[in-house]
């Protein structure tokens, strides 16, 4: 009899191990999928992802080989991407969710290579910039699962420019940034939302750096004119750095059930009571 509990234990064990590891690999696979979906959807480019990890029994979350696509009419053979990111560490549970306000102490984004261009008067960042601004995706003033990230750490920065982001007749200029560190940055809503705040803020920083710590042959004027059109963005002016989050009416957490539906809320959730 003692046998039969153990061996009956131990295959509940396996099992339970089991249905752990596929959970783990179907959320990765899920959150891969949202990420890519839903930033070219806010993004208005190609949003790609070599993998990504949500923290189940840690919170070791991660997202590596990010990449956003050039606008079509800036894309050549060199320059595919506008923006790529080696490496997002995330300090984040996936059973996190359960709370109604998700704080987030620590995200260390490094590798970051940004290609600023202009062409025909016009340039790629500006071009993403007027996507987002008239994108209607709700703007996150009472999101779902309102999120607020401690510190953004950015490291190991190199900004490829061009046109009239430089001061020299033609070529490129490199500007090489070893870090870069936010605080306090509140997003909400749907993964769309969050990603357009996100890559905002981060433009928003680096963009700001040059015009503050001009490096020869950029042009610091056309760096201050973005940064002052990302000041403009309406989800930048609600949900900008230093955005204090609304209050959680509701501390209790909803439960292990509640973590799929908080999972479609803050990566991916349909916003429809918003609208």
């Amino acid at each position: 009899m003692k046998k039969k509990l153990l061996n009956g234990v131990l295959v509940l064990a396996i099992a339970m191990i089991g249905l752990s590891i596929v959970g783990i690999f179907v959320l990765d696979g899920i959150a891969q999928s949202i990420i890519q979906t839903k930033g070219s959807e806010g993004l208005g480019v190609q949003v790609k992802v070599d993998n990504v990890h949500v923290g189940f029994f840690g919170t070791n979350s991660s997202i590596n080989g990010l990449s956003i696509s050039n606008p079509e009419e800036f894309q050549s053979d060199n320059t595919p991407n506008m923006l790529t990111v080696q490496e997002v560490t995330i300090e984040f549970n996936v059973f996190q969710l359960v709370d109604k306000q998700i704080e987030i102490p620590n995200v260390f984004v490094d590798g970051i290579e940004l290609h600023v261009q202009q062409q025909d008067g016009k340039s790629n960042i500006e071009t993403m910039l007027h996507h987002i601004f008239s994108d209607e995706t709700p703007t996150g003033e009472h999101p779902h699962s309102p999120c607020n990230i401690g510190t953004l750490t950015l490291s190991d920065i190199k900004v490829i420019a061009n046109g009239k982001f430089t001061v020299i007749d033609s070529g490129d200029v490199t500007a090489h940034i070893p870090e870069i560190v936010l605080h306090n940055i509140g997003t909400g809503g749907d993964a769309e939302l969050a990603i357009e705040v996100i890559t905002s803020a981060i433009t928003h920083a680096i963009m700001q750096h040059l015009a503050a710590h001009p490096v020869e042959g950029l042009s610091k004027l056309a760096f201050s004119h973005v940064t002052d059109l990302i000041n403009e963005l309406p989800v930048f002016k609600q949900l900008k750095i230093g955005h204090a989050l609304q209050g959680a009416t509701d501390t209790i957490g909803r439960g292990v059930d509640g973590i799929l539906s908080g999972l479609d809320d803050i990566l991916g959730g349909n916003n429809d009571d918003n609208k």
